[in-house]
């Protein structure tokens, strides 16, 4: 039996790779979305015991892991590629892009979050939010208030926010853009925003960023790319299947035969 179950990790690995690509691509038009990739490892039996007395990738330990000669496939999660999207212009003065490794800081109600979505608007206030209405932070930690009858709004690269009217454009703040040396700590939680959920990596200012303003970041997914990948992905999941239904009737054929000599 253990053929079958050594094609059915490969099958599950595939499964859940599918599932990966699957939402990848969903999000290809979706603002600053960054593509996951699947990680995987090799295990070698034996396996230790764990909850439920299952060993392995969800098989029962009396017929899997029995012998250590051969090698199976387990999903271990996956792994966000933060490369940086395309730019596009908006002509809108209230969308900026990062042109870098960074981020927006936004305050939620569940505390700070991280984008490289932004897309803002002015609240009610005059407080420059997200499309949730979530306030974006500005380096000294307050919200950006824009003042009253401005005509024109302008977004510095280093961050920096003008807004007046007429000649009277003053300084009104900058925008708080942040980097980590390692962005394996963050956590997506949706509408484009992450969590840091690595205590040991704190946020830093980015000073090697620019600011662009007028311009969105477009996913980084490629959908040729990604569609090519699932093509793969479902002819490899076929081919562990067919493995699968050739050792059962082989099995069959073995009971069969056995049962007309006795």
């Amino acid at each position: 039996m253990e053929g079958l179950f050594i094609a059915a990790s490969g099958g599950t690995k595939q499964l859940k790779k599918l599932d990966i690509l699957s939402n990848n691509l969903a999000n290809v038009t979706t603002q600053a979305f960054k593509r996951d990739m699947l990680t995987f490892e090799e295990k070698i039996p034996p396996f230790a015991l764990v909850a439920g007395n299952r060993a392995g990738p969800g098989f029962t330990n009396a017929y899997f892991g029995t012998d250590p000669s051969v090698a199976y496939v387990q999903a271990t999660g996956f792994t966000t590629d933060f490369t940086q999207g395309s730019l596009i212009n908006t002509g809108n003065p209230l969308d900026v892009a990062i042109e870098g490794d960074g981020f927006f800081v936004i305050e939620t109600q569940a505390g700070d979050r991280y984008t490289r979505n932004g897309t803002f608007h002015l609240d009610g206030l005059g407080q420059l939010v997200d499309r949730e209405g979530n306030v974006v932070k500005s380096r000294n930690e307050d919200p950006i208030l824009i003042p009253p009858n401005t005509d024109r709004v302008t977004i510095d690269q280093d961050g920096t926010v003008f807004g007046g009217r007429d000649l009277e454009i003053l300084p009104v703040a900058q925008l708080k853009v942040v980097k980590f040396k390692n962005n394996g700590g963050l956590v997506k939680e949706g509408e484009g925003m992450y969590i840091n959920t690595n205590a040991t990596l704190q946020e830093t200012l980015a000073g090697d960023i620019k600011v662009v303003q007028g311009f969105i970041e477009k996913s980084n997914v490629n959908a040729v790319q990604e569609m090519t990948q699932m093509i793969e992905t479902v002819r490899t999941l076929e081919a562990y299947q067919k493995i699968i239904q050739s050792i059962d009737e082989a099995d069959d054929q073995s009971i069969n035969n056995l049962a007309r000599v006795a």
